[in-house]
């Protein structure tokens, strides 16, 4: 039997979500109020079109921000995986890209829906509780 883990077993399971036109400042009560590292921008029918992280946040303070939108300062290029995908292959790809979460998506065919998040708090969780076999294979 194999003790492959996989995202859907690990991720965080909802997303924080904003609209493209949602003010910048409301992202940042969103990502305080949560304590979120990111969150999804998404269009009307809840599609992913973007993702707002805590260096995006930064980035803008630098900036007059107060009429800032979240579409002013997205990543439009989103790392994104499905669940069924090993927790370990989902970090070589957190690792590769540099970023510090992905977006968790149906698979396709279908609405690019965001169902989840796999951050590196999650997987910093998921070494804790590990069982000792399964470290470091």
């Amino acid at each position: 039997m194999s003790d492959v883990r996989y995202v859907r077993d690990v991720m965080s399971r909802g997303v924080i979500t904003c609209a493209p036109d949602t003010p910048l400042t409301e992202v940042a009560s969103l990502m305080a109020r949560d304590r979120a590292g990111a969150v999804a921008v998404v269009n009307r029918d809840g599609e992913l079109v973007g993702i707002i992280s805590r260096t995006d946040m930064v980035r803008a303070y630098l900036k007059p921000y107060a009429n800032l939108r979240a579409e002013d300062i997205m990543t439009t290029q989103v790392a994104t995986i499905i669940p069924d995908i090993p927790v370990r292959a989902a970090v070589q790809i957190m690792l590769d890209r540099g970023v510090h979460q992905l977006i968790i998506l149906h698979a396709r065919p279908g609405p690019q829906r965001p169902v989840g998040i796999l951050t590196m708090e999650d997987i910093v969780k998921e070494m804790v509780n590990l069982p000792d076999s399964q470290k470091g294979e």
